[in-house]
């Protein structure tokens, strides 16, 4: 739902000469924004559940409770935005199915569109900006560097700002009609740069976190052998957790956000020539995807915190261990009848 090529067609009624035209009003049916609506409640309850307060575990080790707590302040930011960019979709449904093509050519209905869409563009950016800072984070976090935290708010809510600021105004002035245009009016230089700067960041994200999540997981593997001095099956199976979860984020991301690259290549290679059957498909994976992300977020952020939470408690462990060992050596030992090599007997 923040893909431009619906945001160009949302806020004025397009001429119905040219078939593209006439498939754009799929976005203002009935059916389409009921699909939007559900999906957008779905992503903000699973975005709320995020930011709620939850009991705090208290980990004895200090290195992974320092990485605990970086981690669920980004967690809660994204979940900030995924919330706002979400509401803004509830609130365009609900517009649309209210008023349907009755106040659609009044310009109180216009701006609230472009008002809308500028909103929601601007807080799927900050999500994506907020999902690449969490990623660049742990990189961080576990190489023991210290957090950014005041980085991350300067580049996740102004970069957005200006991404938005610039692609939408292209598309937006001198008026609304931005589907209807003279022949003077040069096409590319109208819909290029939103296009270029809403999906620079998802491209971003896309390559970059990966790349990350498999660098850290480099690092994890370090300091794991490290903490157990060893690298067995229990060892190899935490390891393969934190894999899996880094990779389900990832996959997540991708699930909601390739149709949207999809519709964008489609829609610059074949706009004379539009697939109806493939365009309607993308179009409501899109509106089920997109604000779906607040959902997927908060059920894969949980679960990669319980198996940071895991861990947390397996060092631990191990750090009690080895204290034992080093201050009372000799009370830890409680076999009963057995000896040592020399064939002395251990009492306890």
């Amino acid at each position: 739902m923040a893909d431009p090529s619906i945001q160009t067609f949302c806020c004025r009624r397009a001429l119905d000469y040219h078939p593209s035209y006439k498939l754009m009003n799929e976005f203002n049916t009935d059916r389409f924004n009921m699909v939007c609506l559900l999906s957008s409640i779905i992503g903000i309850t699973g975005a709320a559940y995020q930011i709620l307060p939850k009991v705090e575990l208290k980990v004895p080790n200090r290195f992974y409770s320092n990485i605990m707590r970086r981690g669920k302040y980004i967690i809660m930011w994204l979940a900030i935005a995924d919330i706002c960019a979400s509401l803004g979709i509830l609130l365009r449904s609900c517009l649309k199915l209210m008023h349907h093509f009755q106040w659609y050519d009044g310009q109180p209905y216009t701006v609230s569109c472009i008002f809308l869409a500028v909103w929601i563009q601007y807080f799927y950016i900050v999500t994506w900006f907020w999902t690449l800072s969490y990623a660049v984070d742990m990189w961080r976090a576990y190489q023991d560097k210290h957090s950014c935290r005041k980085l991350y708010h300067m580049v996740a809510w102004s970069i957005p700002a200006i991404f938005t600021f610039i692609g939408l105004s292209t598309l937006y002035r001198p008026n609304a009609n931005c589907h209807n245009l003279s022949l003077k009016e040069n096409i590319v230089m109208k819909f290029l740069p939103n296009y270029f700067f809403t999906f620079l960041p998802v491209i971003v994200v896309m390559v970059v976190n990966p790349v990350l999540y498999s660098l850290s997981t480099g690092y994890i593997y370090h300091i794991i052998t490290s903490y157990m001095a060893q690298y067995s099956t229990n060892e190899r199976k935490m390891l393969d957790l934190f894999k899996q979860r880094f990779a389900l984020i990832n996959l997540a991301f991708y699930l909601c956000w390739a149709p949207n690259l999809i519709n964008a290549v489609i829609v610059w290679t074949s706009w004379d020539n539009l697939p109806n059957g493939v365009m309607l498909t993308l179009w409501y994976l899109m509106a089920i995807l997109n604000p779906m992300q607040a959902f997927f977020n908060s059920f894969l952020y949980n679960l990669l915190e319980h198996t940071e939470q895991i861990c947390c408690k397996c060092f631990g462990a191990q750090s009690r261990v080895q204290e034992m060992v080093e201050c009372r050596p000799l009370l830890i030992a409680n076999v009963k009848g057995s000896s040592n090599s020399n064939g002395y007997e251990i009492i306890e």
